[in-house]
């Protein structure tokens, strides 16, 4: 992770860039800032070019949006308990803007990466995120969750 004296979040923000895109530009003076890459979005597959300060269709995403972790429990977190999750890279996922939007802060229920394939993965991050945190699991959650790992590679 790149220390710098900017703020927390543009920096775990060029993390999850640096991590998540493919054929990455550092910048030369400061290596911390990730120039442009490119994404292949999990959620959709779409191939997504990134360029430092030019309109984007990336965003970082919350995996457990952080609505769903405050109904789930963060509610009752310190504010630095919820700056952790905020900013923990294991938690966010660099992905599709559009994607993002439609999927706001709903629960493994109520939402599913429209690319099949990601649906593993996801719930595999759903499931350790809402272990790390102690967070709150739904009964209709837990069950698309158990779908949605079902047919898993072991």
């Amino acid at each position: 992770m790149c220390i710098e004296s900017r703020k927390e979040v543009q920096i775990t923000r060029d993390d999850v860039l640096r991590r998540d895109l493919t054929e990455l530009r550092e910048g030369d003076r400061n290596r911390c800032v990730v120039l442009s890459g490119v994404l292949l979005d999990p959620y959709t597959g779409k191939r997504l070019p990134y360029t430092y300060r030019r309109a984007s269709q990336i965003q970082t995403d919350h995996v457990v949006a952080l609505g769903a972790a405050w109904r789930a429990g963060a509610y009752a977190w310190t504010p630095q308990r919820r700056l952790e999750y905020a900013n923990d890279l294991d938690v966010l996922l660099a992905v599709d803007k559009q994607t993002n939007h439609d999927k706001g802060s709903r629960t493994a229920d109520k939402w599913r990466p429209p690319r099949r394939a990601y649906w593993c993965e996801y719930a595999r991050r759903c499931t350790g995120i809402k272990a790390k945190y102690a967070l709150s699991v739904t009964g209709p959650e837990k069950r698309a969750l158990q779908e949605m790992l079902a047919d898993c590679p072991q």
